[in-house]
């Protein structure tokens, strides 16, 4: 399993701090190698109304439009909890089925910008690479020399969130075959 987490804090400009951070969003990267396809990932992914079975700190999830034709979710949102923090967002969602989902916050309380990327590609029989990108500015600066600190480990702990949730997923898939086997 390759995991590769690359803090780009505005690595291509020079930028201005401040005693509290940065003029400029943050942004982290990280790829991985998971053991699923990549429709399987991107059903994950895409499905936000399941993260508060999954992800830490996701106390709510939900979807709040879908396009038409297809069922793919437009906008999506989520209550994210931290001791007594309690924060709701919503954000515009673009899926491209099993290569790519992103989202960009509509609702901006806590954060001045706040967009990830999920891409993914296939990288060998039932392996996908997924390489993931968050940017985000908290309105407030304290929170954003704060969040400097913890943000890598953040990101690995979400990533392992929907890693596990895959492998759930895929030991109950492999069940149910077995069982549909046996009966026959």
């Amino acid at each position: 399993m390759i995991t590769r987490v690359r803090p780009c804090y505005n690595t291509t400009r020079t930028t201005i701090r401040t005693f509290f951070g940065s003029s400029k969003p943050q942004s982290y990267e990280l790829s991985k190698i998971l053991h699923g396809s990549p429709e399987q990932v991107y059903n994950i992914v895409s499905q936000v109304d399941k993260y508060k079975q999954f992800v830490p700190f996701v106390e709510e999830s939900f979807i709040s439009d879908k396009e038409q034709e297809t069922n793919i979710p437009t906008k999506a949102g989520l209550v994210v909890g931290w001791k007594d923090i309690v924060e709701r967002f919503e954000c515009d969602l673009k899926c491209i089925k099993n290569c790519k989902v992103n989202a960009k916050s509509i609702q901006l309380d806590l954060f001045e910008n706040l967009e990830t990327e999920w891409n993914f590609k296939e990288f060998s029989k039932d392996k996908c690479q997924v390489d993931f990108k968050l940017l985000y500015k908290f309105k407030n600066p304290l929170y954003d020399k704060v969040s400097f600190m913890f943000a890598p480990q953040v990101t690995e702990i979400m990533i392992g969130a929907f890693e596990k949730r895959l492998k759930k997923l895929r030991i109950e898939e492999n069940m149910h075959k077995k069982h549909m086997k046996s009966k026959l």
